[in-house]
């Protein structure tokens, strides 16, 4: 295997990332209008061991801030028991590992790009990761100290990734908590360690009420329908809550 250092500079992060030439992956593919259901069957016999599962999601924070569309990122591992786990850290919940659906169901209705390793790791490198997955479990969530650079308690998402793949020396980062889910994956696609399998766009699954007899009814179940989507709405892009 040869291996060959790079030096990515990203918006964020100055991330230096030590790699292998491999044969390259279809480009990706997109595909639209996908239900959680519909996503979760295609994903089960496309992710790999360490597949990263990036989010555009509503909020406007991290859009903003790190000029990107991409606000999170998970990483998926397979368990013989429980199939493929997401672990990731989020807001509200610290750092947590979900079942695929249930990380699905929390990206909906949103775009997902799947990232996959472009050499699958070795069965030393899987329990690596593993560990280094588990042994951050319940440490909670964190963004400010993104600012700085320096560690604190918490920590993000893109910050958890980015040192579960410096456990298994795939790469090194200066200043992992200034790592972005955009400076992550533009690192690891510049430096050809990952490739961008696809990018699904997933709607939400939701059956429509059976409409009310009376005038006064339809106008309460268009008022509940309205709050609902602008509570959800709020929730998902000011306070970054899936």
């Amino acid at each position: 295997m040869k291996w060959k250092a790079i030096l990515i500079a990203s918006v964020l992060s100055s991330v230096h990332l030590s790699g292998f030439n491999d044969t390259c992956l279809p480009a990706g593919e997109f595909t639209e209008n996908q239900t959680v259901p519909q996503v979760e069957s295609q994903l089960q016999t496309k992710l790999q061991y360490g597949s990263l599962i990036m989010h555009q999601g509503d909020c406007l924070a991290v859009k903003v801030f790190t000029v990107s569309p991409y606000t999170h990122v998970g990483m998926a591992i397979h368990d013989e028991e429980a199939g493929w786990l997401i672990y990731d850290s989020a807001n509200g919940s610290g750092v947590r590992k979900s079942t695929l659906s249930n990380y699905l169901n929390e990206c909906a209705p949103n775009c997902i790009s799947v990232l996959q390793p472009r050499q699958e790791y070795d069965a030393e490198q899987m329990e690596m990761i593993r560990l280094a997955l588990e042994e951050q479990l319940g440490r909670p969530y964190g963004i400010k100290h993104h600012v700085t650079g320096s560690r604190a308690k918490g920590v993000h998402c893109a910050e958890y990734v980015t040192d579960t793949l410096m456990a298994v020396d795939l790469i090194t980062a200066e200043k992992p908590p200034r790592v972005s889910p955009n400076s992550l994956r533009q690192g690891l696609l510049e430096a050809d360690l990952y490739a961008e399998s696809s990018e699904i766009m997933m709607v939400e699954d939701v059956i429509p009420p059976i409409p009310a007899e009376t005038w006064c009814g339809r106008m309460w179940q268009d008022t509940k329908s309205c709050v609902s989507g602008c509570y959800t709405s709020c929730r998902r892009s000011i306070f970054c809550c899936d």
